[in-house]
């Protein structure tokens, strides 16, 4: 959850949703997820705030890239999101019990842009179905209000918190994970 809290997305009306897709990462987006994973405004709020080092990068995207069995504990799925054939983001999916863990991460050029909102809806819309799971959650630093806001406005609710983050929950209806 990678949207910094003074960004555009502050303002009070709402950014039209851009129309995008999500492919499958692979590694030749690797370079493009190392740029926001070094970039300090992108990664205020995930894990310690810190930016990754090569080796962080590289097991995180080793794993993205294994193709585990989207059964077994951890197994991810990551996702490029493109607008006009240009990466604008990166949305995750990780099984986690009892669900599916989501997140999303969007370079600062495109902040505000209503990127982030357009990658959970598009998730939402197939994440379900390839985990064959109906609960999905998502983890935000509490000083994160734009990602919170993205995922309220989708009908996720704040459901506790772990290890410092808010947790989120958003129960898909079964006609749509179906």
């Amino acid at each position: 959850m990678s949207q910094d809290k003074t960004s555009r997305a502050e303002s009070h009306h709402m950014t039209p949703t851009p129309p995008l897709r999500l492919k499958p990462f692979a590694a030749t987006d690797v370079p493009f997820f190392a740029n926001m994973a070094t970039d300090p405004r992108v990664t205020k709020y995930v894990g310690d705030g810190s930016i990754w080092d090569q080796a962080t990068i590289a097991e995180k995207t080793t794993n993205a890239l294994r193709d585990a069995p989207l059964h077994e504990e951890g197994a991810a799925r990551w996702f490029v999101a493109l607008h006009e054939d240009q990466p604008v983001g990166i949305f995750v999916s990780t099984r986690r019990e009892p669900g599916v863990e989501i997140g999303y991460w969007v370079p600062p050029e495109h902040w505000g842009q209503g990127i982030a909102g357009a990658m959970v809806d598009a998730g939402l819309g197939t994440i379900p179905a390839l985990y064959d799971s109906d609960n999905v959650v998502a983890r935000v630093d509490p000083d994160n209000a734009a990602s919170a806001r993205v995922l309220t406005r989708r009908g996720f609710r704040a459901t506790g918190c772990e290890n410092g983050l808010d947790r989120y929950t958003r129960e898909v209806p079964s006609s749509a994970a179906s």
